[in-house]
């Protein structure tokens, strides 16, 4: 039972995490799911979980290189090949003397062979966290091809060191010749085992696909199984584990695929599933991370062997020295992709090297070293070790976090996809009315008011990118203004409580885009609880539901409908304040939503009359399609962004039955007892 409430809390960290990073997104993701990794470590839960290296890159580690490698363009990795390769092994293996050399210096206590297993530890980047800061940070294409690169191979060279250096520790032997010759066996071992699973994989497949055997839960389940299974079998034949999970996902990504009904099921459905698993796993990276810091800096914090400031300045000295390795060598060896100019070189080599960063996987693998010698002495430098790398982990992190928005290109990509979006919405909207003026059926109404709202939706989300203040102001004065309207009559005893409560979280709805929204619906969703509750235990008599049924949503759609004219009003009172198209966006917004509230409840009527207009937005979804191909035909659009827009309009067809309501009335339908 620990351990799910551990899996449980780690979920809900996630989930908190992202919500945070969206509300306030000047703030790393990355670290905010450390610090909550910490704050789980300062409870009970931290006694229950501990980092298992094998586990870690089993389950964790493998299937984000395994779906890294599948979504990689192999063609780009090619033309910068020369790099990868050298910074991927060559690098790893200078980071390993070198750090060896000078902790050995810094700390002659430390065992040379245990320095050594350090640097083999800090050498190797990780993809996780190259590609958290790819997300908040434009890097240049072929220098982020790089990156992605070693990070996918480099765990091999760096596994491998390890093993050497651990092996040396133990019994204090090494040879330089058997370690490349490892190296090398398990590297080409570990890819030739990758590419015959997924060898026999396509098989299987191929098999079932005879035998007519068409179950996408099947396929699914054979492809999430894949990056496992290569892991598993390549370490049973002393190979690389990492390097066979990442050569079956490349291999995996050069399937050809055919074109039909179950195919197209089969790579949505796999698409879906493995956005969840990444987007889940690379969180727990980093809350695990911040799960396992805590206990490994406290336990050589409060040693009295070492001084802090001893303990601060080794990892500052650490991790400079690991950059100035890591530049050096990136200047040297990468000089193929960092640019023409000295002063292009220098800033990609800058970047080449901040972008290096470290992160759990490092974490896990220090974790691999050994408790005691061969001889049964305990490592008492172990701790030593654990604090160094969780310090440079976090350093390094940090330093990239700062300075590389600094010094990578921050352009902002211009955003021409939403332009041309609105464009083509009004255009299909303007065609709509059109054929609406030419048949006067009334049909087209709820098809029009549909594609109003997604123009007025996708305004909101371009003023949102460079007016998110002024709207956010906007939509708390539109709930101010309501909620003061409602309060005037609550204080003159013309409404109910429960017709007030209710109202409150009906326009909470309304206004949710904002925190102050959100924080209104909250409370008023506990004020409800507690007026039932107080009604339960003192009832005041019994009225007939139907009755008041009808009589409380009469009430709620006069209110809401009344409250218009004053939000309106207000709301064209600011117009000195606020931008003309903000005003105007948020007035055209409430006044649809109050038409939904009139037009669209209708009870019975209203579900009866739900299969024609699912019919009539069918219709719709036809002029939508005429349209884009229309803008493909005039040039407006590419190719590639005209199927963009087909995808688009395929999501909403397919999802048409099942939300033909909006959000507002479902609410409406909700609070008087309909839905």
């Amino acid at each position: 039972m620990e351990v799910v409430n551990v899996v449980i809390a780690i979920l809900f960290a996630i989930v908190l995490s992202n919500v945070l990073n969206n509300l306030f997104p000047k703030l790393p993701l990355t670290l905010i799911q450390i610090g909550f990794g910490c704050l789980l470590a300062m409870t009970s839960l931290e006694t229950t979980l501990e980092l298992e290296p094998e586990l870690f890159m089993v389950m964790i580690i493998t299937p984000l290189l395994y779906h890294e490698a599948e979504v990689t363009d192999l063609s780009s990795l090619w033309q910068v090949k020369r790099p990868i390769f050298l910074m991927a092994f060559l690098l790893v293996f200078i980071t390993v003397f070198a750090i060896g050399f000078s902790v050995h210096m810094l700390i002659p206590a430390i065992p040379i062979a245990a320095c050594f297993a350090l640097g083999a530890i800090l050498g190797p980047t990780d993809v996780v966290a190259v590609s958290s800061l790819s997300s908040q940070i434009n890097i240049d294409g072929k220098l982020m091809t790089v990156l992605l690169g070693e990070g996918l191979i480099n765990d091999a060279s760096g596994v491998t060191a390890f093993s050497f250096a651990k092996e040396a520790l133990l019994t204090g032997g090494f040879s330089p010749f058997s370690a490349f010759t490892e190296l090398v066996f398990v590297s080409v071992g570990g890819l030739i085992v990758g590419y015959l699973l997924i060898s026999i994989k396509r098989s299987v497949i191929g098999s079932l696909e005879t035998l007519a055997i068409h179950s996408t839960a099947t396929y699914v389940l054979i492809e999430l199984l894949m990056p496992f299974l290569c892991y598993i079998a390549a370490e049973l034949c002393g190979v690389s584990g990492i390097l066979a999970a990442v050569m079956a996902g490349s291999r995996q990504g050069l399937d050809l695929k055919k074109t039909g009904l179950f195919e197209a099921d089969l790579v949505s459905s796999t698409h879906t599933l493995w956005e969840v698993i990444t987007f889940t796993l690379n969180s727990i990276v980093f809350l695990l991370l911040g799960l396992q810091l805590p206990s490994v800096v406290s336990h050589i914090w409060n040693s009295t062997e070492y001084t802090h400031t001893f303990l601060i300045i080794t990892s500052l000295i650490v991790t400079s020295l690991l950059f100035v390795v890591r530049f050096l060598s990136v200047f040297f060896i990468a000089r193929d992709v960092l640019g023409d100019s000295l002063r292009v070189k220098l800033k990609s080599a800058v970047i080449l090297t901040l972008s290096g960063v470290k992160g759990a996987v490092s974490l896990a693998t220090a974790f691999s070293l050994p408790f005691v010698y061969s001889s049964g002495m305990d490592f008492a430098e172990r701790p030593m070790l654990l604090f160094i790398t969780s310090a440079v982990i976090i350093i390094s992190l940090l330093v990239a976090l700062v300075t590389l928005p600094l010094i990578a290109d921050t352009t902002v990509e211009v955003d021409v996809i939403t332009p041309l979006r609105l464009e083509l919405l009004e255009e299909t909207l303007e065609q709509l009315n059109a054929q609406e003026r030419m048949e006067k059926t009334g049909q087209v109404g709820v098809v029009i008011a549909h594609y109003q709202r997604r123009i007025r939706e996708l305004k909101y989300s371009m003023y949102a990118k460079i007016k998110k203040k002024e709207l956010d102001e906007l939509h708390s004065f539109a709930y101010s203004i309501e909620l003061s309207a409602l309060k005037l009559r609550r204080r003159s005893w013309t409404i109910s409580t429960q017709t007030y409560l209710d109202y409150v979280d009906l326009i909470s709805t309304v206004y949710h885009k904002n925190l102050r929204g959100m924080l209104a619906h909250i409370i008023s969703r506990l004020e409800r609880l507690r007026w039932v509750i107080k009604r339960f235990i003192q009832p005041k008599g019994k009225v007939h539901r139907q009755a008041w049924i009808e009589q409380h949503r009469t009430k709620l759609k006069n209110l809401f409908s009344g409250n218009v004219d004053v939000v309106v009003r207000a709301l064209n009172g600011e117009r000195q304040h606020f931008s003309e198209e903000l005003i105007e966006l948020v007035i055209d917004e409430r006044t649809d939503l109050n038409r939904q509230v009139m037009e669209g409840l209708k009870g019975a009527l209203h579900k009866r009359q739900s299969q024609n207009r699912d019919n009539v937005m069918l219709k719709g979804y036809y002029v939508e399609r005429r349209v884009i191909h229309q803008f493909l035909e005039q040039s407006k659009i590419t190719a590639a962004q005209a199927n963009l827009f087909r995808v688009d309009v395929n999501k909403l067809e397919s999802f048409t039955l099942a939300h033909s309501r909006s959000e507002v009335v479902l609410k409406f339908l909700e609070l008087t007892g309909l839905q």
